[in-house]
């Protein structure tokens, strides 16, 4: 709870992380028939979560779908991305009267966690009203495993009452064995991320580029997903190599957008010109061009890297660990940066690693001569998106996989 105070995103909606709705979403969400819940935490899951639904919504058309979140920017992705169909609601505090109050309300056939979630009483209370529950896409890190076998008994009852598993790779399915033991239920599907089809126009962010950067051609180096300590080397190194490359252009998405002020502050410490894009519309329409479009909007980052020629993967350098989801920008087939702090995707980055398919930054004073390298060589460009397309290619599939066991868990009796 402090930390939706701390990120920001309060709104009347808060009421329904308690499990009350307005009367309106009540009246609706009391309406529905044959419902699958889908629930994913944030915004890497509610992406993978998106292209599921549409997949599920055109094998069973007649279910009723609802999606429920924990983040204000994972609500914003959905309510941006799915269908309008899906009902959206944030997920209830795992407290046994809130989620009481949100089943007795909707009464679903189905639940299904996306990646990590396991609350207690969210699966219990599922079980005990006869709910058949699936974890989708599920991973496990080494740290979360060790931490499980720390309290195996606790653990195993918890990971027992899951009806199926459907596990991203062997090693998670290594890992969730080692608290379960071998079992049936688990089915390893692949990762879902691999199977995005990400739906962008970019005429509007060709448009914004040329409104920002003026005429091209441009240079463009889209850093995503960044965090603290990290947007400092970004600009620092994109400040140096302007010198060195004078069309080259940086698009800075932040992970969290209420970040947008500190990192703007940090451009005018560094005296880079910049651009502020909120809510799709530069913040103020100014003429010339500037060095740097800061975006402060949800749900865009794919639509950037669509018209990129190169990217950086942040939450992996500048005092940063765990990673964010180099697969985006691989489907555009984009030269790929990261850093070395990736434990969230270790099994995805040992795919790419093997393909030759995305650049390792091991340290962060190594990320400037990475960059100068691959600038300075538009075929090794060439041949790192190549390879990073190839290997999105490859891996499709999870969703499917994924959905026919679902299927045969939903028929059995």
């Amino acid at each position: 709870m402090l930390h939706i105070f701390r990120r920001g995103g309060l709104s009347y909606e808060y009421l329904e992380r308690f499990g009350f709705f307005s009367a309106a979403k009540k009246a609706r969400l009391r309406q529905l028939n044959s419902v699958v819940w889908v629930h994913a935490v944030s915004v890497g899951e509610t992406v993978a979560a998106i292209s599921f639904i549409h997949a599920w919504q055109e094998r069973h058309p007649d279910d009723d779908i609802v999606f429920s979140c924990s983040t204000s920017t994972a609500f914003a992705t959905a309510r941006a991305k799915m269908p309008a169909s899906v009902n959206r609601i944030y997920c209830p505090f795992d407290f046994y009267f809130p989620i009481r109050r949100v089943f007795r309300l909707i009464r679903p056939r189905l639940l299904l966690i996306f990646e990590v979630e396991i609350w207690p009483n969210l699966i219990l209370q599922a079980k005990n009203r006869g709910c058949k529950v699936a974890l989708v896409n599920g991973r496990m890190s080494d740290r979360s495993s060790q931490g499980y076998a720390r309290w195996k008994k606790i653990f195993h009852s918890l990971f027992d009452s899951f009806d199926c598993l459907c596990l991203q790779s062997p090693a998670d399915l290594e890992r969730v064995s080692r608290i379960l033991g071998s079992d049936q239920r688990l089915q390893v599907c692949g990762s879902m991320k691999f199977d995005q089809v990400p739906d962008c126009d970019t005429t509007d962010q060709a448009e914004q580029l040329q409104r920002c950067f003026g005429p091209p051609p441009h240079l463009v180096f889209t850093a995503g997903s960044t965090h603290a300590g990290e947007e400092e080397l970004v600009c620092q190194a994109f400040k140096e190599l302007q010198k060195e490359f004078p069309t080259l252009k940086l698009i800075l998405v932040p992970r969290h957008h209420e970040r947008a002020a500190t990192v703007a502050s940090l451009l005018d410490e560094l005296q880079l010109s910049y651009r502020l894009l909120r809510n799709k519309q530069p913040e103020v329409e100014e003429s010339g061009s500037v060095d740097v479009l800061l975006v402060n909007s949800t749900g865009e980052l794919m639509n950037f890297y669509a018209v990129s020629d190169l990217a950086y993967v942040g939450k992996s350098l500048g005092g940063q660990s765990g990673g964010h989801n180099i697969i985006e920008p691989a489907i555009f087939g984009l030269p790929v940066l990261h850093g070395s702090q990736m434990q969230n995707f270790r099994q995805v980055v040992e795919i790419f690693q093997n393909a030759k398919a995305a650049w390792q930054v091991e340290r962060d004073e190594d990320l400037l001569p990475a960059l100068r390298e691959l600038l300075a060589d538009p075929e090794k460009r060439q041949e790192l998106g190549r390879n990073a397309r190839a290997v999105v290619e490859q891996n499709r599939g999870s969703i499917k996989r994924s959905i026919e066991i679902l299927e045969e868990l939903d028929a059995k009796k």
